[in-house]
């Protein structure tokens, strides 16, 4: 499983992902390397003007929002942290003052293949400026069902936990609002890996490019189900029973936006 590379210097926190300072890997940006570094550390206030201005693409649900559906932060305009990214480079900052006056040299965890890492990059950009949909979500529908399905917010109901949150159950009667979050693991149930010609149409420019897609179908341990496409998997393959954890990444552009969502990482 990869993870970010932090370090600490003049009381802030750095961090950038396993591919080092000058890519933030196939599904990976500014606002994904952040969160992972959010929930890596003490939870408090967070002022994110200028991390917003520094992101490539804009995300399709507010930044605010996205952070604290997934991270135990709080975004304040008079935060007591800010976050910060580097103009230059893949690193993000956490600490008290919003201006940096030395960017650290963060190690390089995993190679990056720069024919490849050139390769997505025009994919994404061709992606987000008008690919076909296969099954189109229109941006008022992903504002909705964010916080639930990036954060795990599950209901309660006679039959158990329900997730993702709907408003009736199988026998038509109304679901209490969300009271509970799922657990930050699953374990799979059944795996499969869609090749290259037969990704979706909003991945036909990176599924070859990736090898293909995978995607597992998993159980929390408070029992519902879903299916996650896996990250940073290039190196192993999933199998029956085997534990993920989840992971914040790009999903796939539209209409100019990037939309964001949960991907599971092998364990």
């Amino acid at each position: 499983m990869m993870t970010i590379s932090k370090t600490s210097l003049d009381n802030t926190t750095f961090a950038t992902s396993a591919y080092g300072e000058e890519w933030a890997g196939p599904d990976g940006d500014r606002l994904t390397i952040a969160l992972q570094l959010l929930k890596s550390e003490p939870a408090s206030t967070v002022q994110i003007d200028s991390f917003i201005e520094s992101l490539e693409y804009t995300p399709s649900t507010p930044v605010s929002s996205i952070i604290e559906s997934t991270t135990d932060w709080k975004v304040d305009s008079n935060g007591q942290y800010h976050l910060v990214a580097s103009p230059s480079s893949f690193i993000v900052a956490l600490g008290k003052d919003d201006t940096i006056s030395q960017w650290p040299t963060l190690p390089l965890r995993k190679a990056i293949e720069e024919g490849k890492k050139v390769a997505i990059e025009e994919a994404w950009r061709n992606e987000i400026s008008g690919v076909s949909q296969g099954a189109y979500v229109s941006q008022s529908q992903h504002v909705l069902a964010m916080p639930s399905r990036l954060g795990l917010h599950a209901q309660e109901d006679d039959s158990g936990i329900v997730w993702p949150p709907r408003q009736l159950n199988a026998e038509g009667e109304r679901i209490p609002p969300v009271s509970n979050k799922l657990d930050n693991s699953a374990s799979i149930l059944t795996w499969t890996r869609l090749s290259a010609a037969g990704a979706p149409s909003e991945f036909s420019l990176r599924a070859p490019l990736l090898g293909g897609v995978s995607t597992v179908l998993v159980e929390f341990i408070s029992g519902p189900k879903g299916v996650f496409m896996l990250t940073d998997d290039e190196d192993g393959q999933p199998s029956i029973g085997q534990e993920v954890s989840f992971e914040v990444r790009r999903l796939y552009g539209q209409d100019e936006f990037i939309h964001y969502g949960l991907k599971a990482l092998l364990i």
